[in-house]
């Protein structure tokens, strides 16, 4: 048995774990939930794996037959767009079949408020217990659903145009889908805006094995190989990536592929510009507490809010609407994910691109970030991934982080009780002299990481107390494995 989690449930396709089974009982402990609460109508969405159609269409027929007005895209969709349409549609919930960016064999199933917030702890909880129940109980399943139009999508692409409010022409792109929902939208919206696009041609095909590409995550430079190739053949200064459900762009600019961290900061500069320009005062930006922190000398400049939240881009969208009294300006996360305006409350991959498109006609996307640099301090970050024999294991390493004696280590917060403001949740932070270390255990794999972030005056000095740290906490994990 799987269990609901805080991203809803994700596994690998196959019996007792990700199955048939698997999302009928998500789906009857979903729709117990909105028996309880008085909810009525759902939308279903699901991107290109394998399955995801299939996993939709028997989660539609739960909720029918549990009495719910179900409606379906008729096409794999961004995750964005199901944010977007329930928003819109005045939707009770939402649910879209995914993985992300997962491995072929992952498929995945995430709740979403009538808000668009992608299901938050108190909520989840609730959840998580009504989908425990249904195993045991009987599932009623009718094929009674209402397919949706591409009106939808139609004006979702429109209104995408209209907030990003760019003049492309001129401006030339090499976009991949790596086989993924973005296929149809992406290059719709940048030929609206008047760019050239050059599609990766072997990975603009929904296919939900992936085949040209080691992982289909737009943050390793293993899937980018086809998009370089791309922008090399065709002298193009800039590449773009989404990844299976269009909620995260990798991009690439001469041949430099820019970190999530350094397109939250220039998107977060130019559009501070834009709101600062514009004679307003109530802005806020959103971040994660493991995405950089050169974000806020910026905000601290033109008088921007700035708010961090735990990682998890719902997080973000919750903060968005449950803070009224502030412009939202900008949400990131150092995992790729962008958002901007009122159309959505999820990262979102397709805005984006149009918003990294926009950046890139401006200025070069290089020189500005050097400019920045300059202006703000060398903020350099990189992210560790440390695997474990068992969940067990990854969680005593991470629970032994919190009482090891560091003399190199200024102070070590624990935000399980929440700290500074932010949301109580399993982060730790070592607090070093030049930079710090957040450190975060997966919890449901055997999977720890460590967001290692520095700043200095000068490139030199931040390159090398990034490898310092970097060394430091790879000597330390190995010390306490032992």
């Amino acid at each position: 048995m799987i269990l609901f989690g805080t991203g809803g449930i994700r596994g690998i396709m196959r019996e007792g774990e990700f199955d048939e089974k698997t999302v009928a009982v998500a789906s009857k402990g979903v729709a117990e939930y909105m028996k309880k609460e008085g909810l009525k109508k759902v939308l279903i969405a699901y991107d290109t794996r394998n399955n995801s159609e299939k996993f939709a269409k028997i989660s539609a027929s739960v909720f029918a037959g549990e009495g719910m007005e179900v409606y379906i895209f008729d096409e794999p969709v961004p995750t964005p767009v199901l944010s977007y349409g329930v928003r819109k549609l005045k939707m009770d919930m939402g649910v879209v079949i995914t993985a992300s960016h997962n491995p072929p064999e992952y498929n995945g199933y995430k709740v979403y408020t009538s808000n668009g917030v992608q299901a938050v702890p108190e909520v989840t909880d609730i959840l998580s217990d009504l989908v425990e129940q249904a195993w045991n109980q009987p599932i009623n399943a009718i094929e009674k659903y209402s397919i949706l139009g591409t009106d939808i999508l139609d004006e979702y692409i429109d209104e995408l145009a209209e907030l990003i409010n760019a003049d492309l022409r001129g401006l030339r792109v090499v976009y991949s889908a790596l086989h993924g929902t973005g296929t149809r939208f992406v290059p719709r919206l940048l030929r609206k805006m008047g760019a050239e696009v050059i599609e990766v041609q072997e990975q603009m095909n929904h296919d939900g094995n992936f085949p040209t590409v080691k992982t289909p995550n737009p943050e390793d430079n293993r899937a980018l190989v086809l998009l370089r190739k791309y922008m090399e053949e065709h002298n193009v200064e800039l590449g773009i990536a989404t990844d299976p459900d269009a909620d995260r762009v990798g991009v690439v600019y001469k041949n430099v592929r820019l970190t999530g961290n350094q397109v939250g900061v220039i998107l977060s500069d130019m559009l501070i510009s834009e709101y600062v320009n514009k004679g307003n005062n109530k802005g806020m930006l959103i971040k994660t507490i493991v995405t950089t922190d050169m974000v806020k000398p910026m905000c601290e400049e033109h008088g921007i809010r700035l708010f961090e939240v735990p990682t998890g881009f719902k997080f973000i969208g919750d903060l968005v609407e449950k803070t009224p009294q502030y412009d939202f300006i900008f949400g990131f996360e150092e995992s790729c994910g962008y958002l901007t305006g009122d159309m959505a409350r999820d990262k979102d991959a397709v805005l984006a691109c149009g918003l990294v498109a926009k950046a890139a006609k401006q200025f070069d996307l290089l020189e500005r970030l050097d400019a920045l640099y300059k202006q703000y301090g060398y903020y350099f970050e990189k992210l560790l991934n440390f695997e474990f024999a068992s969940v067990t294991q990854a969680l005593d390493v991470y629970s032994k982080l919190k009482s090891v004696e560091l003399p190199e280590v200024k102070e070590v917060i624990d935000y399980s009780e929440g700290y500074d403001g932010v949301i109580p949740n399993e982060t730790l932070l070592l607090d070093f002299e030049n930079g710090k270390i957040f450190v975060r255990p997966s919890g449901t794999e055997p999977k720890m990481k460590a967001y290692v972030m520095v700043q200095t005056d000068s490139s030199e000095k931040s390159g090398n107390e990034l490898d310092k740290l970097e060394k430091f906490m790879k000597d330390l994990v190995e010390k306490i494995k032992g």
